[in-house]
C-alpha cells in the first residue's frame, strides 16, 4: 500500500465532535456544546433558492462565484463592514472553512509559522498542521475579557512567521476587538511585512455594539478577511462564505479552490443573495436572541457563584471552572456523565482555555436554564469536594 503523508495522519482533531460522542453513550443530555444556530434558515432565503433551482439555476457557478453576488457581498461589505471593495475583490467559498483554507494554502509554504489566537477555533491549528507549516499560539488572557494582546502577538513572531490570524467575534470566547487594538496589530503586521487574516464567521453577532473589521482600518496589501453566511443568516448547512483582500490574493484563492470543489454551491449561491437582498430583520431578531441567552446565562450563573466571562458577541461564553481542581475534560465528562449536561473543555480550544468549559448560546432558552440548572449545583459540588480534599 501506498504511504500517506504521516503529518496528515497526527493532525489534530476537534474536541467539539469527541463531546458530541460521549455524549451518545448519555441518555437525554442536556446540550450546551454545539455551535450551530437553533434556527432554521429564513424561509424567503429558502423560497428564493428554491425558485432558483426550478429555473435551472444548478449547474456550475464560475469559480469566484455568481457575479450579482460578489456585487452584493460588495455592497455589504461597504455598508456593514466599513470595507471599501469592487466584486472583483471578492471571491465567494464553500463557507468560511472553506475560504480560509484556501487562504492558508495560498499563503503558507511548509516551515511556515501562523499565529492563532489561544484559545481559538481549533480547525485553525489543524488547517495548519495539513499544510506542513507549524501553527504558534498567540495567548488571550481571561482577566482581559480575553482580548488581544499585542505585544503578546509580536512577541510570538520569528523568522519563520508568515501571517498573524484573528478572530473577532470569536470562537470560543466571544470576545469583540476594538478598533485601537487593531490598529496595533496591523502596525505589527506592517512593521514585519506579515499578512493578517481576519476570520469575521460571527461580525454581525455583536451585542453591545457593532465590531470593527480590520480590513475597514487599513492594510489593504496584506490583510485578507474572510465571512460566512452560516452564522448571521443561520445557513450553516448550505457552505456559503467570502473572501476579500488585495485583488491578485483573490483571484489565487479563485484559482486553488478549483481543483478542491470547483465552485461554491451555485444553489447556496442563490440563497445567499436573497439573505443580503431581503429583509434583515431576521438578523436583528437572532442577535436578540443570542443577546437575552447570554444574560439569562450570565444571571443563572452569577447567582449560583460560577465565575464566567462575559460575551460581546457570537454565541458561546466561557465559564471558569478553575476552583473545581479538574482539568476541563475530567470536569466536563464528569458534567456529562454524572449531571447529564453537555460543554465543550477549554483545553480543545488551546491550552490557554484550559481551566475554563464553553458553553453554547445557539440552543432555546429553555435549554440553557435547563442546561445551567444542572451546571450550577453540579459546580458546587465540584467545588466543595477541592476545598475538602
Amino acid at each position: 500500500m501506498p504511504t500517506v503523508r504521516p503529518w496528515v495522519l497526527d493532525t489534530p482533531h476537534s474536541g467539539i465532535r469527541r463531546m458530541l460522542e460521549h455524549a451518545r453513550e448519555v441518555d437525554s443530555p442536556v446540550m450546551l456544546a454545539n455551535g450551530d444556530p437553533n434556527f432554521v434558515t429564513p424561509a424567503h432565503i429558502i423560497d428564493a433558492a428554491a425558485a432558483a433551482a426550478h429555473a435551472g439555476g444548478t449547474g456550475y457557478s464560475p469559480g469566484d462565484g455568481l457575479v450579482a453576488l460578489r456585487e452584493a457581498v460588495a455592497d455589504k461589505l461597504g455598508h456593514v463592514n466599513g470595507i471599501d471593495v469592487g466584486y472583483e475583490r471578492v471571491c465567494i467559498t464553500t463557507g468560511a472553512c472553506g475560504g480560509l483554507y484556501t487562504t492558508l494554502m495560498v499563503l503558507l509554504d511548509p516551515g511556515d509559522e501562523l499565529l492563532i489566537p489561544d484559545p481559538g477555533w481549533s480547525n485553525y491549528a489543524a488547517m495548519v498542521h495539513v499544510l506542513n507549516a507549524t501553527p504558534v499560539a498567540y495567548p488571550l488572557r481571561p482577566e482581559a475579557g480575553w482580548s488581544l494582546d499585542a505585544d503578546a502577538i509580536e512577541a510570538s513572531i520569528t523568522p519563520r512567521t508568515r501571517g498573524i490570524l484573528l478572530n473577532s467575534p470569536s470562537n470560543p470566547t466571544g470576545s469583540v476587538e476594538s478598533a485601537q487594538t487593531l490598529r496595533r496589530v496591523l502596525q505589527i503586521a506592517a512593521r514585519h511585512d506579515l499578512w493578517v487574516i481576519s476570520d469575521e464567521a460571527y461580525d454581525q453577532l455583536t451585542f453591545d455594539g457593532p465590531g470593527t473589521s480590520i480590513a475597514s482600518l487599513g492594510g489593504d496589501d496584506r490583510v485578507i478577511s474572510i465571512f460566512a453566511f452560516s452564522k448571521t443568516y443561520a445557513m450553516t448547512g448550505w457552505r456559503v462564505g467570502y473572501v476579500t483582500g488585495p485583488s491578485a490574493f483573490t483571484r489565487q484563492v479563485s484559482l486553488h479552490q478549483e481543483p478542491v470543489v470547483s465552485c461554491a454551491s451555485t444553489v447556496s449561491q442563490h440563497a445567499a443573495l436573497a439573505a443580503l437582498a431581503g429583509p434583515q430583520d431576521c438578523v436583528t431578531e437572532m442577535v436578540d436572541a443570542y443577546r437575552r441567552r447570554r444574560d439569562l446565562a450570565a444571571r443563572l450563573l452569577a447567582d449560583g457563584d460560577v465565575p464566567f466571562v462575559l460575551p460581546h458577541g457570537a454565541f458561546f461564553l466561557m465559564v471558569d471552572i478553575r476552583a473545581t481542581g479538574l482539568d476541563s475534560w475530567t470536569c466536563a465528562l464528569a458534567l456529562l456523565r454524572e449531571h447529564g449536561v453537555g460543554t465543550v473543555p477549554g483545553l480543545a480550544f488551546g491550552s490557554a482555555g484550559e481551566g475554563f468549559l464553553r458553553i453554547t448560546l445557539a440552543a432555546a432558552d429553555e435549554q440553557i436554564a435547563a442546561g445551567l440548572g444542572r451546571l450550577v449545583p453540579a459546580y458546587a459540588q465540584l467545588t466543595s469536594a477541592a476545598a475538602h480534599a
